[in-house]
């Protein structure tokens, strides 16, 4: 029994007819796609930058009005950034919906930096809320950006593991590796420290371990529901 072929070969062979209206409902989708975005997220975050530019005369004369305007802009990027997760979970159907967001995530950022990523999870990671997937967001883009810029290898691994207590990242790679005790403190290696006060503002660790030529994972445990796993 033949295979039925699928893709974009399938699509060629096709009858004109067919392809035709594959074609023009797919200019559709993308069509309806830019506007949601353009009417939406980009006049949002428009706003947003003039906004902050405004912000940079009024912290003088007003610093308690700055304040009170950055916190209306904190909130309506938050608002942004649960559009763009919905966003990407609806463009992409043939992910489970627990792991979409994450997984998305992590896979877009390995593309930023042309990376081979192995995207691992557990538990249902679409119940985390803003702080700790916004925490998530900004460790797993800095360990992706040191295994592109120092590893000298290609690939990585990413599991994300969740539970009712906590959710625990690791990010390995086989590469290169670094000597920590000598890099934690430097100027150049701040992105390390930034991981580590990530993970401490939200409640949670992190751990860096490595060993030249054996490569480099990086560990973070994130409280989720108030509790951090200790040790």
């Amino acid at each position: 029994m033949a295979v039925p072929q699928t893709g974009s070969s399938a699509l060629a062979r096709a009858h004109p007819t067919v392809a035709n209206t594959v074609d023009r409902l797919l200019f559709e989708e993308r069509t309806r796609w830019a506007m949601h975005v353009h009417d939406g997220l980009t006049q949002s975050v428009t706003s947003a930058v003039l906004e902050l530019q405004t912000l940079r005369h009024r912290i003088e004369d007003d610093p308690a009005g700055a304040i009170e305007a950055l916190s209306d802009v904190e909130s309506a990027i938050r608002a942004d950034l649960r559009d763009v997760r919905q966003l990407l979970f609806e463009m992409q159907e043939d992910l489970a919906h627990d792991a979409a967001p994450l997984a998305m995530l992590a896979q877009a950022l390995a593309s930023r930096w042309k990376l081979r990523v192995r995207v691992l999870t557990e538990g249902d990671l679409g119940t985390l809320d803003d702080g700790v997937y916004e925490t998530a967001h900004g460790i797993v883009a800095e360990a992706l950006a040191n295994v592109a810029k120092h590893s000298g290898v290609g690939d990585a691994r990413i599991r994300f593991r969740l539970d009712d207590r906590s959710m625990r990242i690791e990010i390995e790679d086989r590469g290169n590796g670094v000597p920590i005790t000598a890099v934690t403190d430097q100027d150049q290696h701040f992105g390390i420290r930034m991981m580590r006060t990530r993970a401490a503002e939200s409640g949670g660790t992190f751990e860096m371990e490595s060993t030249p030529g054996h490569g480099t994972r990086v560990i973070a445990v994130l409280p989720v529901g108030g509790q951090g796993e200790q040790g």
